[in-house]
């Protein structure tokens, strides 16, 4: 289905950039402001799942005696963001020769306005144990796994990992499954948003505890409704291939606040899947 990461390349004219971001504010101690941003523009596609968009950054090859740490450290980019763009499970798959993408810096959000006429403040969230640390050379701070912090919400095969696929940033996983197969909810939440959006086609939103999102798209049928509570393992809609998709798949995505994580890092160990990242980080 998908095809693995290449080097950036710039989209074509009728091409445009990809922004999927979410954004929680509290008001008073109990009234969550709960928003979601999109802004879609038409993509080309590239792969079998077009919630792709373009976003530059710079390739380093590892030198002898260099570390995950190291890179991170002379780019100036988060140890964790930088092995989870790069699925580094193991800070020991990183080998002179190997080529790691360096994110761009992220820019520190504002004030957005919403599709549904809200504005909400963009900004980092307040720190908790599930946020990315700076780990420079500092070998006392490993790289994170939460394991089983989220269940897998589809039975299927990974198609396509988090990060860079054919020069385009591509911020969940892809699960292929036949058409109509469940999807159940990947923790306990409520539904804050159901319906269609362009590329994403039929979507589920769920918003989970400690600022976390998850979302489900290109689905044949949504089965919630928003403000719907949902326990672990609610079916909660069906595998398909609506909005732009080139066969039966789930794309996944796991966000804490705005921030797209890799959820190969939060969900059980999947053998196959951990083999083919410690492959794709030679």
């Amino acid at each position: 289905m998908a095809s693995e990461a290449g080097g950036p390349r710039p989209l074509g004219p009728d091409s445009g950039h990809r922004v999927w971001r979410l954004a929680v504010r509290a008001v008073g101690a109990a009234l969550p402001v709960i928003a979601l941003i999109v802004s879609l523009a038409s993509l080309a596609v590239v792969s079998s799942c077009a919630t792709s968009y373009d976003q530059r950054g710079v390739y380093y090859k590892v030198r002898m005696g260099e570390s995950i740490w190291r890179v991170a450290s002379i780019h100036g980019v988060d140890v964790q963001e930088l092995a989870e763009f790069n699925n580094i499970l193991d800070p020991n798959d990183v080998q002179p020769g190997t080529k790691l993408y360096i994110p761009p810096k992220s820019k520190k959000g504002g004030y957005k306005k919403l599709p549904f006429g809200t504005s909400v403040a963009g900004g980092e969230r307040k720190p908790s144990k599930y946020a990315r640390r700076k780990g420079g050379d500092d070998y006392t701070k490993p790289i994170e796994l939460y394991r089983g912090r989220f269940d897998w919400p589809v039975d299927g095969k990974v198609s396509s990992l988090f990060g860079l696929r054919s020069g385009q940033r591509h911020d969940g996983v892809d699960i292929s499954a036949p058409s109509g197969t469940p999807i159940y909810a990947a923790a306990d939440g409520k539904v804050v948003f159901v319906g269609q959006m362009r590329g994403y086609g039929n979507l589920v939103l769920i918003r989970h505890p400690d600022d976390f999102f998850t979302a489900y798209a290109h689905n044949s049928k949504n089965r919630v409704k928003k403000g719907q509570p949902v326990k672990k393992g609610s079916h909660i809609a069906d595998v398909g291939r609506t909005g732009r998709a080139t066969g039966s798949h789930l794309h996944f995505e796991i966000r804490h606040g705005q921030t797209a994580r890799n959820p190969i890092f939060f969900l059980p160990e999947n053998r196959a899947v951990a083999s083919r990242a410690a492959r794709a980080a030679r």
